[in-house]
């Protein structure tokens, strides 16, 4: 009996540990999308109650589809790792853990979405395409805007299209860090595990129903393609970011770098600049001027007179009450755009020298240094820097640290742990210290051609 046994158990662990056949994964993952699909259909849902089989059904399946997104992404991250059967089985009960953490507050509605996208989106329902982009609906630029028309238009109930959506962000920024963070052409299956699970991240879309995954994984895209000797597809990312959100703008000053290292050309900036008026098209077809389109951010500029907004910034350990807003603003200001200035030349000096780590710590330093530094910043402003922190932390175990500080940091500011303000902004500050030190010491890293 025991020699049964035993022979059974080398005949399973053989066949679990064996490189896995992609008709095997692709089972895997069809099998988990389909399980969340029916366990969602009978779980209590808010926003279906009362409907229909049929409106439940579209419902439900508008929140299966970032699964499956997730799990055909984590599917290709195992592909190119040559993984197991057995370590495919984990990353799919990895995307399932992911989504049901997210769609645990999937019936709650945040401040922003009921004073704010609400609105936008009856106002969008209300009217024609054209009308929608005349009325200047809402304050994001116009490619968010066109997702939200098509949001008024599917059979399931608006809240969880948009948040929807914002999973849908998470699955392509989890594939980007991934990517980021991997090495010899094979993507990071920890980085995409780690930024699928991050609290902070979670809690954007699934909670407050935000969309700054979509921004942030364009972003992180834009400067992997850019590594891996793709300058074109790089610059379109980084066009799409800019797209979506002005908070794409931290991360930019290392396009620079990325040209000083001919790693970008001069002929992608008529690709960058050539996305961008793609994307404006539909609005302006739709009667929207390009005046209002291009207004549409510095409109943003002046929403926020603050010094802080529970960002764990350097304003977070001032007693901001009764200062001058526009003198230590003003000041602040110029602190971030010198480090941005100091940052970018940094990288510059090292063009031809800086390693695919170097440019890790670059962009976690531009991203949580210039936020860290400017007046009038929310909490979540700090999300491409948490990301990209993990990225580096996976690229480099010993800076794992700064990725905690960094998320502990930010989950505390935007949710109720017990660290206050001034504590999580001493945390960010130690974070981006650290990454400081750790630049300085590998500024002689020799740099390595990826493989495509």
């Amino acid at each position: 009996m025991k020699a049964q046994l035993d022979a059974l158990d080398a005949r399973l662990r053989q066949a679990l540990t064996a490189t896995a056949p992609g008709m095997a994964r692709a089972g895997l993952a069809v099998l988990t999308a389909l399980a969340f699909f029916l366990l969602m259909m009978t779980r209590p849902l808010a926003q279906l109650a009362g409907a229909s089989a049929a409106a439940r059904a579209a419902g439900v399946l508008v929140l299966t589809l970032p699964l499956a997104l997730m799990l055909a992404l984590a599917m290709r991250v195992e592909r190119e790792n040559e993984g197991s059967l057995l370590s495919a089985l984990l990353l799919c009960a990895l995307c399932a853990a992911a989504m049901l953490a997210r769609v645990s507050f999937i019936d709650r509605s945040s401040g922003d979405y009921d004073i704010y996208l609400a609105s936008w989106l009856d106002k969008l329902a209300a009217g024609s395409f054209a009308q929608g982009m005349r009325a200047d609906v809402g304050e994001y630029n116009v490619l968010y805007q066109y997702i939200l028309f098509l949001i008024t238009r599917m059979p399931a109930p608006a809240l969880y299209a948009v948040k929807a959506v914002s999973f849908a962000g998470d699955a392509l920024l989890a594939l980007g860090a991934a990517r980021l963070a991997g090495r010899e052409g094979r993507a990071n299956a920890a980085a995409f595990g780690a930024v699928l699970l991050l609290p902070t991240v979670v809690l954007n879309g699934g909670m407050f129903a935000q969309c700054d995954s979509l921004y942030a994984a364009c972003a992180v895209w834009g400067l992997a393609l850019a590594l891996e000797g793709k300058p074109a597809r790089s610059a379109v990312c980084f066009a799409l970011s800019l797209a979506f959100k002005l908070q794409a703008v931290f991360l930019l000053p290392i396009v620079a770098v990325l040209w000083a290292d001919k790693k970008l050309r001069l002929s992608d900036a008529l690709v960058f600049l050539g996305t961008l008026l793609a994307v404006m098209l539909p609005a302006l077809l739709g009667g929207k001027s390009l005046a209002r389109i291009v207004g549409i951010y510095a409109g943003q500029t002046g929403l926020y007179t603050g010094l802080t907004y529970n960002a764990p910034s350097l304003f977070g350990l001032l007693e901001t009450e009764g200062l001058d807003v526009y003198a230590y603003g003003s000041f602040g200001m110029g602190l971030a755009f010198g480090a941005a200035a100091l940052l970018t030349a940094a990288g510059i000096r090292r063009a031809g020298r800086l390693s695919d780590d170097g440019y890790a710590h670059l962009a976690v330093l531009m991203t949580l240094v210039i936020v860290f530094l400017l007046p009038r910043m929310h909490e979540r402003y700090f999300y491409l820097a948490l990301v990209l922190s993990v990225v580096l932390a996976c690229r480099l175990p010993a800076l794992l640290p700064t990725a905690v500080l960094t998320e502990l940091a930010s989950l505390s500011a935007c949710w109720a742990l017990h660290i206050p303000l001034y504590a999580a902004s001493i945390m960010m500050m130690t974070a981006g210290m650290l990454v400081g030190i750790s630049f300085m010491l590998a500024g002689k890293g020799v740099s390595k051609t990826r493989k495509p």
